[in-house]
């Protein structure tokens, strides 16, 4: 493990700690399973790291996700989840761009391609194109399978009200797709560039 992971790890897990107590005083079901799957990840990434050697930096972005996850549905902002709050409004009800909760799900899969792209690097050769496409596809692959474990917290954690109905899921879904392609093509120039 590289040392300057270390604080990291330290953070990140006692940061998780401090939300899965708070959630759980304030019977926050739903986000104490995200808490849960957060930490798992991150453990997951961890021991990916052996293998794939990340750049520090994406690791951080990653945290960055997590810290600004776990925010939007611990705070509150005039009586609502902070991922309900609309930050800029470019298209009313029942759309609501842009909300906090759309500009994270284009963060988190910004952040998650960059991650993959260095996965994928190591397998893939030839064709730089393949690649990018590869490291988009992947991204929003895992983008589905994060609306799966919302769907999860539905039925099990009973949070159809925080998740929302067909227009959140398909909103999220494209604001997946928008990450996965600003982090791909942002990853592709970095990568290049310290080659």
């Amino acid at each position: 493990m590289k040392k300057n992971l270390k604080p990291l790890i330290i953070f990140i897990y006692t940061f998780l700690l401090a939300f899965i107590i708070y959630f759980f005083s304030v019977s926050n079901y739903e986000f104490i399973g995200y808490t849960i799957v957060v930490g798992f990840l991150f453990y997951f990434l961890l021991r990916l790291d052996k293998t794939y050697n990340f750049p520090v930096y994406s690791l951080w972005l990653f945290i960055g996700w997590v810290i600004m996850h776990m925010f939007g549905g611990g705070l509150y902002v005039k009586g609502e989840k902070l991922y309900a709050l609309v930050l800029i409004n470019l298209i009313g009800d029942p759309f609501f761009i842009l909300r906090y909760d759309r500009f994270i799900h284009a963060y988190c899969y910004f952040a998650f391609s960059i991650l993959i792209y260095y996965i994928l690097k190591k397998h893939i050769k030839g064709k730089d194109s393949v690649l990018l496409i590869f490291t988009i596809l992947s991204a929003i692959g895992i983008g589905l399978l994060n609306e799966v474990i919302e769907f999860g917290m539905v039925i099990f954690a009973d949070a159809g009200q925080a998740v929302g109905g067909y227009y959140n899921t398909a909103l999220d879904v494209v604001f997946n797709l928008i990450g996965a392609i600003l982090g791909t093509l942002f990853v592709r120039k970095v990568s290049n560039k310290s080659q």
